[in-house]
């Protein structure tokens, strides 16, 4: 009998666990499917066509949650509001795809956006595979704009030898969806990333004059009115608090006060400068830059786990790394449905967290104590 030390070990059945949790992930992807029992696929795309349709009907009518609600046909049943709560800059956007019927555009969407999202993970150095993580399939089921915008920062953070480019790219997430990209100032400063700062800035606010352009400037200052009707719509629905991912809503779900979560600003400040300031993989930035802005947002709903599918299958790729039976755990844990889903992503961030802490020593064995016989 020849003794087989932890790390062989380890090496022989990391690949056919890897396939056995890749095929449960599938499964897990395949039951997205049951949703349907719930809703109709896209309801969430709904919301960003209603606000597109409502740009073209009757832009003074785009906060008004009714009202883009009636021009959806209430996707959710009579009385169940789906407003549009993205700035007026994110309209260029979508406008185009309210020229179309819903669910027709709603498919165009998807398959741009998610194709774009494919290929920046893989361009990213995620394996391909990495689609097969539940949540990408939850994510293109509800037709948000998380494939857009987890596409978009994850082609500028390769994009180093084209500053400009990155930052154009940056600048149009960040007048999509701005409340992601809240630590952003921060993580382009820690690396010395002055172009591409400038860059994002400048197509940020071109961007912006340009909807302000087309549609005049009330509609900003509507949204900003909006803002608070809106958390009030989630932190009232038990539902949507319960599959918040933040640390506020977690709070909030276990009726505890939710602001308390504020206290975690600086170390997700910490978090994200050390990050990039040490120069990290890819794979670290992306939990540091979307893991700090969650921390500290008030309410993110699950479906943007998928933001985090390219660095989980990263981490999961590391059959060699001593950490990686916790990767495998953390990956499983983000996988499951729980509430409050603060926990998901607590599970996830945990990702980076096990990498930083040293790795366990495996005990040497005895030659005597061999777990796999010789042939």
């Amino acid at each position: 009998m020849i003794p087989f030390s932890a790390a062989t070990l380890r090496a022989r059945l990391s690949t056919p666990v890897l396939l056995v949790v890749l095929l449960a992930f599938a499964l897990l992807s395949l039951g997205t499917l049951q949703l349907l029992k719930l809703q109709p696929p896209g309801v969430d795309f709904a919301g960003l066509w209603g606000g597109g349709k409502a740009a073209i009907t009757d832009v003074g009518r785009l906060y008004d949650f009714r009202y883009v609600s009636e021009l959806q046909n209430w996707p959710l049943g009579v009385g169940r509001l789906r407003p549009y709560a993205y700035p007026p800059s994110a309209l260029l956007l979508f406008v185009p795809f309210a020229l179309v019927p819903w669910s027709l555009g709603y498919a165009i969407w998807t398959v741009l956006t998610g194709g774009f999202f494919i290929w920046a993970g893989v361009k990213a150095g995620a394996p391909k595979w990495f689609v097969l993580i539940p949540w990408v399939a939850f994510a293109a089921f509800c037709g948000q704009a998380t494939f857009l915008l987890g596409g978009l920062v994850m082609t500028a953070l390769t994009l180093v030898e084209a500053p400009i480019l990155a930052g154009v790219l940056l600048g149009l997430a960040a007048a999509v969806k701005p409340q992601l990209l809240m630590l952003l100032p921060l993580a382009l400063i820690a690396e010395g990333r002055w172009r591409t700062i400038v860059a994002t800035g400048v197509s940020g606010l071109a961007l912006c004059a340009v909807s302000a352009a087309v549609w005049g400037l009330q509609p900003w200052f509507e949204w900003l009115g909006a803002l608070a009707r809106f958390e009030h719509l989630v932190s009232h629905s038990s539902g949507l608090v319960a599959n918040s991912i933040t640390p506020y809503a977690a709070l909030t779900f276990w009726r505890r006060e939710g602001t308390w979560a504020l206290l975690l600003a600086p170390a997700a400040a910490f978090w994200v400068w050390r990050t990039f300031r040490r120069g990290g993989d890819l794979a670290d930035k992306l939990m540091a830059l979307f893991g700090g802005a969650f921390l500290i947002s008030p309410y993110a709903m699950n479906y943007e786990l998928a933001l985090f599918a390219p660095a989980t299958a990263i981490y999961l790729a590391r059959t060699t790394d001593r950490r990686w039976p916790g990767y495998v755990a953390a990956a499983i844990g983000q996988a499951l449905v729980v509430h409050p889903a603060f926990i998901s992503l607590a599970v996830t961030l945990s990702l980076p967290l096990q990498k930083a802490l040293p790795a366990l020593p495996f005990p040497k064995r005895a030659p005597e104590a061999s777990l796999i016989p010789n042939g």
